[in-house]
């Protein structure tokens, strides 16, 4: 039970009516449709004081008033629910082969979903061409205009200035120096924020995935590249500079040779190979394929190295595997654990993302989410303001 009014001066009523505000609209984002004797019970207000409140926030665009409901004899239960479809963001995953967008509401329910296919070749401009293209179908899918979106946050491969521009980026060429955030602000309007995409797997994989919960996590993400994401005390780990887990320049931990194991095997699976060296090779593997278990074990030993250093100094809950390789956890796991074995004082939990390939837009989401709770919750001591579009 949340009890605002017993650390509040009696004599502060617009200090109290800002308390009761904010513990209100906290039960109804986090508890959906509530009827008032609920919020009584979540709250511990008085009847009289959650309708004062209640109205101050139907007022300002927070709560909507849902239609009565009898339930029995007695009066219509008034319910009331967070106003979510009153915004929207939009999250991107700008990667060296495909972008993918989703745009969701402000509580975090995706509402369409977009795909547009794209090369490592590509120039700038048609990889942002399709960047463009996939915001506008997935507003299209969910029947949103452009205006609708309040916050984007694109989610992209390489290293990363807190302002949005690409300082590096291994796996797509003539990616680095482009101002990203300021780029897509000019082509999609409204504020855009850019971050790492292992970073917002690692938010999705901790808010919505398999480590839910996880307050200290190594999310290992393998595939043609190979990153790491890492969750301290509940909060994802950035860094004082934004580099926090970039083993990219450590030559000891280095794993951009690995791929090599994968790309160089000449192994097909028996099902037809489909032109992607990686994913053959992966599907050869899990049919049984001497060469190809043998490409992906060497590759998970690779791999592994930088995995039992992020453990041995984290000592985490959870490792969590992402990427190109986590359909595959039954060859995967076995071999990964037996390093981490031999490597680390103690072995964590080693579980299998099941996000797949929407953990970076959903994490994307979700970060626009947070972002945009800063800028309209602001200071806790201040009276909510009108919920409308940002400025």
């Amino acid at each position: 039970m949340i009890g605002p009014r017993s650390v509040v001066p009696a004599g502060d009523l617009t200090r109290l009516r800002q308390i009761n505000e904010r513990a209100v609209l906290a039960a109804i984002r986090v508890g959906g449709e509530l009827r008032l004797a609920e919020l009584v019970s979540l709250t511990g207000l008085t009847r009289a004081s959650l309708t004062e409140v209640i109205r101050g926030l139907r007022d300002k665009g927070w709560v909507v008033e849902q239609d009565a409901m009898t339930a029995g004899r007695g009066r219509p239960a008034h319910r009331y629910r967070f106003h979510a479809e009153a915004g929207h963001v939009v999250g991107l995953d700008i990667g060296a082969y495909a972008v993918k967008a989703a745009v969701g509401d402000l509580a975090g329910t995706v509402l369409g979903e977009a795909r547009r296919q794209t090369r490592p070749a590509d120039s700038r401009a048609k990889r942002l061409d399709s960047t463009v293209d996939a915001v506008g179908d997935c507003l299209r899918a969910a029947e949103l205009p452009a205006n609708a979106v309040w916050m984007t946050t694109a989610g992209t491969t390489g290293r990363i200035d807190r302002n949005g521009r690409i300082l590096l980026s291994a796996a797509i060429p003539g990616w680095a120096g482009l101002d990203l955030a300021g780029r897509l602000a000019e082509l999609l309007g409204g504020p855009v924020l850019v971050e790492n995409d292992v970073r917002l797997t690692t938010l999705a994989e901790q808010r919505l995935g398999m480590a839910r919960g996880v307050r200290d996590l190594v999310v290992l993400q393998a595939g043609r590249r190979v990153g790491l994401g890492l969750v301290l005390d509940g909060a994802v780990r950035h860094g004082h500079r934004g580099a926090a887990a970039d083993v990219s320049s450590f030559s000891a931990l280095s794993c951009d040779h690995a791929v090599d194991f994968l790309d160089l095997c000449p192994a097909v699976p028996a099902t037809g190979g489909t032109g992607d060296r990686i994913q053959d090779v992966l599907t050869a593997a899990a049919e049984g394929q001497p060469a190809a278990v043998n490409a992906v074990g060497r590759y998970v030993r690779a791999v592994s190295q930088v995995a039992a250093a992020a453990v041995s100094l984290i000592d985490p809950e959870m490792l969590l595997i992402t990427g190109t390789l986590a359909p595959y956890a039954d060859l995967v796991r076995p071999i990964l654990l037996d390093e981490l074995h031999l490597r680390c004082i103690t072995v964590p939990r080693v579980e299998v993302s099941t996000l797949g390939p929407d953990a970076v837009h959903q994490g994307a989401v979700q970060y626009a989410l947070d972002h945009l709770a800063d800028l309209l919750l602001g200071d806790p001591d201040s009276a909510l303001p009108a919920l409308t579009r940002p400025q």
